[in-house]
């Protein structure tokens, strides 16, 4: 067996270590750190940091730096964070105050939306009050389905009580460069792209950005951020990185084609298209699409059979991410596949079509912390059984990675049948593989 074999040769020509002349990602200082501030310059930031371990890496990193020195940090965070703030949160022994995000109703169609400023001033009131100002806010913006954050507000109101802010903005990596999409949230004090979600760069490859404002010195968050990046960090994937932001393709002309794209989707019968009309911030590059009288997951299957692969699909719709990669072919065939879906499913009578409510945590009793959920003894039982046990690891869908269980929380009896409910209807869990989860042997 030849490990090389069918790699391209130019890729193991860039597969190189830290020799003199080609810098050290932990220590950069010649072309990395070139590369690095032409990136800053672009995405508006102070100082930009090149992730080979993904935007995992970065969220890992900016909650650390937050909570440190901290004797028992709190991080208010919205509930549908990606599962990485929950690392953290154990890394850390940190108490999450959560925010919950508010539902965006879009015709017959719900999908979860984000954290409002008045969600975000409401809590910090309450806490400046009781005295325990949380270490950070964490906000997602956009989230999986495109939706976006009023940031510089939360940002505004975050700072009058002299609190950071970090932003989760995995999914916004292209907004930097184009004026007719929304602009990258320059105004917090820390926040992680993903090139790999929707720039032309190798999966596993994100920035983090530190903004005018962010509280932590560039030497700290280096030290912060090398604890969880390799030591033997990718060059493939720097230079990929690099190429994704420095040279950008043309976005201009591609949001010409979503739109033309948005306009033949509307016409389809039966089809529900959320997203850039609905009186709520939307990337209108992300599609989310639903079909009368199938599920997300039923339609994405559907789609499949076409040669079409979707990010992600729940009960409500299909996600769908583009970018100016896409060849002109594939919008082709999705419209096909879905005119075809249409005659096929979407003639039954909208008064008894499916409709599911999309996923939403329960607001479920936090009986431990993360990391005492997490390394107190554990014991592996049947979902169906867990009702009233305590949730040792964070459980949910993924995609898109947002945990509807997270560890330290007791289960409830409506929280196994949204799970289930979701099982069934096609999705794949996180944390309860194979219909059993793991829970707190001691309660």
């Amino acid at each position: 067996r030849n490990p090389g074999a069918g790699l391209p040769a130019q890729a193991m020509e860039v597969d190189i270590t830290e020799i003199d002349g080609f810098d050290d990602l932990h220590h950069p200082s010649g072309i990395i750190k070139e590369a690095q501030d032409l990136a800053a310059a672009l995405y508006g930031s102070e100082e930009c940091r090149f992730l080979v371990n993904g935007s995992t890496a970065g969220v890992l990193a900016a909650v650390s730096a937050a909570a440190c020195g901290r004797e028992r940090p709190v991080i208010a965070a919205g509930r549908g964070s990606h599962i990485s703030l929950y690392h953290a949160a154990y890394l850390n022994d940190a108490v999450i105050d959560t925010l919950w995000e508010r539902g965006i109703q879009s015709r017959d169609i719900d999908i979860p939306g984000v954290v409002s400023p008045g969600d975000v001033k409401e809590l910090l009131e309450k806490a400046s009050a009781q005295g325990t100002l949380p270490s950070a806010v964490f906000i997602t913006s956009p989230n999986y389905y495109g939706v976006i954050a009023e940031t510089a507000e939360i940002v505004q109101t975050a700072h009058g009580y002299g609190v950071p802010v970090i932003a989760d903005a995995a999914h916004g990596a292209h907004f930097a460069f184009s004026d007719r999409l929304h602009d990258a949230p320059s105004s917090a004090d820390m926040w992680c792209v993903s090139t790999h979600k929707t720039l032309f760069a190798m999966t596993q490859t994100a920035v983090l950005l530190l903004g005018e404002s962010c509280p932590i010195s560039s030497c700290e968050m280096q030290r912060t951020l090398n604890m969880f990046q390799s030591t033997s960090p990718s060059y493939e994937l720097m230079l990929s990185i690099e190429k994704a932001v420095l040279k950008p393709a043309d976005w201009d002309r591609h949001i010409d084609r979503i739109e033309a794209l948005r306009s033949r989707l509307t016409a389809v019968k039966g089809l529900r298209l959320i997203g850039g009309n609905d009186g709520y911030a939307q990337d209108i590059t992300r599609l989310n699409i639903g079909l009368i009288g199938l599920t997300g997951y039923s339609l994405a299957a559907y789609m499949e059979g076409s040669g079409i692969f979707p990010e992600m699909a729940d009960r409500e719709c299909v996600t769908l991410i583009t970018s100016p990669a896409d060849p002109d072919i594939w919008y082709e065939r999705l419209i096909g596949s879905l005119e075809k879906a249409s005659v096929c499913y979407a003639s039954a009578d909208e008064e008894n079509a499916y409709y599911a409510s999309a996923i939403r945590p329960a607001v479920n009793e936090i009986a431990l912390s993360v990391r005492q959920a997490m390394t107190l003894g554990v014991e592996k039982i049947e979902l169906s059984k867990a009702a009233g046990r305590v949730c040792a690891q964070a459980v949910g869908c993924y995609p898109p990675g947002v945990a509807i269980l997270f560890p330290g929380e007791r289960i409830k009896e409506e929280t196994i049948a949204q799970l289930e409910a979701e099982l069934k209807a096609g999705a794949k869990l996180f944390g309860a593989e194979g219909g059993m989860i793991e829970v707190v042997s001691r309660n």
